[in-house]
């Protein structure tokens, strides 16, 4: 066992046991974790897909992940998440990600949804790359209430790169989705810029 695996182990993002580093979960997890496919429309009108729930322990995996800095859990949240979009596969030709503020990427330190894009598109064979960014540190959305939330993201995003993804089919990757408002507000963006069809992938589905 080398130095780092002793100083920092990877554990298993669903119960905390110590895994080795090509394992994604512990071997009692990973029948118990397993991807129910979600279709959620959100007020575009768009799609998201999830495989989970926002609750029990993927909620804690994720809760890790998004706020404590443990990007090992990537791997096994992308991983779920790809096992429902294999399907879709066909649908979308490029892999994107909602993105952060400056300040949210100076304070965590990185955007959850591109590590999880990232390792999404690796598995399928697709290309990843960025298509928006933030404009504005808008509050944060569980914060507030529903009516607020969907207020609290027009014109916030702005596209870049469009040379990449006009009149391309667009994967759009989240965290979670609640109200569905950030996507619907990313997807607005994107068809305006030029984008042919938008679908949206999120590891959770939160309904409040």
């Amino acid at each position: 066992m080398g130095i780092l695996s002793l100083l920092f182990p990877c554990k298993c993002p669903y119960c905390s046991a110590v895994i080795k580093r090509k394992m994604t979960e512990c071997d009692k997890c990973r029948p118990k974790i397993i991807a129910k496919k979600i279709i959620y429309k959100i007020p575009s009108n768009d799609i998201c897909i999830a495989p989970f729930r926002y609750d029990g322990r993927v909620r804690n995996a994720i809760l890790e992940f998004k706020f404590n800095g443990v990007r090992f859990n990537a791997k096994s949240l992308s991983e779920r998440m790809t096992e429902i979009l294999r399907e879709y596969v066909g649908s979308f030709d490029i892999v994107t990600c909602v993105p952060v503020s400056k300040q949210r990427m100076r304070e965590r330190g990185f955007n959850q949804s591109k590590d999880l894009a990232k390792g999404i598109a690796l598995l399928l064979g697709k290309s990843c790359c960025d298509t928006l960014k933030k404009t504005k540190n808008n509050k944060v959305q569980h914060m507030l209430d529903k009516s607020q939330r969907q207020e609290n993201v027009i014109g916030v995003y702005s596209a870049i790169n469009t040379d990449k993804f006009i009149g391309k089919r667009i994967l759009l990757v989240d965290d979670i989705c609640t109200t569905g408002n950030t996507l619907a507000e990313c997807c607005r963006v994107l068809y305006a810029a030029g984008a042919a069809f938008v679908l949206c992938a999120a590891i959770a589905v939160s309904y409040e």
